[in-house]
């Protein structure tokens, strides 16, 4: 089954509200890498953070992750480390390469698991939606 792509305006997308598409500059910024490599240094809590991006953010999954241009596995691990530490996707994508590789294959992988998830459970959703319009 393919997932048909999902728009929400802006103003309903929980990233959006949490700081996903802030800039921030100095001393934050420094402490927010070093949260980026924290957060991804931990697999437990990467796996933590990566589920609860696609449990409390409902509007901003359905309108990222139903995007076929999307890199999926990154807006994962950028919505984490914004629920982790209120970093900015920016920052994690400059802090990325900061992150030791096995850390981030590791990462990559919990991610991919993650979307997964997601996806099944969009999937069931949206086959309920249309056993429900079939009545």
């Amino acid at each position: 089954m393919r997932i048909e792509r999902i728009y929400h305006s802006w103003e309903k997308w929980e990233d959006h509200k949490n700081g996903f598409y802030n800039n921030i500059s100095g001393a934050n910024k420094q402490e927010m890498i070093d949260k980026v490599i924290e957060l991804f240094s931990d697999p437990e809590k990467t796996k933590e953070y990566m589920l609860m991006v696609i449990n409390e953010w409902f509007y901003s999954c359905q309108h990222n992750l139903t995007n076929d241009s999307m890199n999926k596995i990154a807006y994962i691990g950028q919505g984490a480390c914004c629920l982790y530490g209120g970093v900015p996707s920016t920052v994690t994508m400059e802090a990325w390469s900061k992150v030791p590789e096995e850390n981030r294959v590791l990462a990559d992988r919990i991610a991919s698991d993650v979307l997964e998830i997601w996806e099944q459970k969009h999937i069931e959703t949206l086959k309920l939606i249309s056993q429900d319009n079939k009545c």
